[in-house]
């Protein structure tokens, strides 16, 4: 799963659109200091008996990040705000950065969180909704350096570090090699440092998701400084993380309920499709 524009102060914007029945009531928010830059809080009122989704993403373009006039776009929002239309819920939005976002959720201060691989970890605090979309994680390099190695392992083992975002799965592979070999990772906060201390040669490579890295790439018209590499990792499926302490079984199917829907109906495919043009 997660990032890229910078965080802002948490800012509440809220999406219309109908009523989920045992969504949790809205409960008015507290802005949360970001260190790198702050804009105004706005808040606009939510009768108390209105069913509300608290939603937190990180800057991750081009699935969710925060765009012109700090409103939150990308392919997820696309398709969260979909999917409220077809649970009858508002959908309130909360930037932040993953690992902050993911100790709020599992604390129940947020309702979902989108781009989320499954595992026993987020399993204890979290339910996993139906996937939703695919991912594939790239290791990025530096064009001027020539690399060809079989795979991850041959790669750490010929002295060579990794950049990841904290707090995001990898998979068991990278899992593994991590556990083996923790010296050979370099962790983030978000993806673009890891891009930037490529630039800077203090890592070898940085592993990030392949529409992730192109959106990167062409907005900072990096393509003649930084590539992808043959290595990545398989193709993995994407879900949505929601956490157990507000949202009940019941209401997780019918969430999984509104993802069926709009995958029958062809509205989920139509939104990936736009963003692979």
């Amino acid at each position: 799963m997660r990032s890229v524009p910078m965080f802002l102060y948490p800012i509440t914007l809220i999406f219309t659109s109908m009523l989920l029945v045992g969504c949790k009531p809205n409960t008015p928010a507290t802005p949360t200091m970001n260190p790198i830059a702050e804009v105004a809080v706005t808040t606009e009122p939510v009768p108390p008996d209105t069913c509300l989704l608290k939603v937190g993403f990180d800057a991750w373009e081009p699935y969710h990040y925060l765009g012109q006039a700090a409103q939150p776009q990308g392919l997820d929002i696309d398709i969260l705000q979909a999917l409220t239309r077809e649970l009858n819920c508002e959908l309130q939005l909360v930037p932040g950065d993953w690992a902050h976002l993911l100790s709020q959720l599992q604390a129940g201060e947020l309702d979902v969180l989108p781009s989320a691989s499954k595992n026993a970890e987020r399993e204890r605090y979290a339910w996993f909704s139906n996937a939703y979309r695919q991912e594939q994680f790239v290791l990025l390099t530096r064009t001027e350096v020539e690399m060809d190695y079989a795979d991850f392992p041959a790669f750490i083992e010929a002295g060579h570090t990794i950049g990841v975002v904290s707090g995001y799965y990898y998979g068991d592979l990278i899992n593994q090699l991590y556990g083996e070999k923790p010296q050979a990772f370099v962790n983030a906060q978000i993806s673009e440092l890891n891009l930037a201390r490529l630039q800077d040669e203090e890592i070898s490579g940085a592993l990030e998701d392949s529409f992730v890295a192109a959106a990167i790439i062409r907005r900072k018209g990096l393509s003649q400084q930084i590539q992808p590499l043959s290595l990545s990792l398989a193709p993995s499926e994407v879900y949505f993380m929601l956490s157990k302490k507000s949202i009940s079984e019941s209401q997780l199917a019918e969430f999984n309920q509104a993802i069926s829907a709009l995958q029958q109906n062809g509205s989920l495919a139509e939104l990936i499709s736009r963003y692979q043009q």
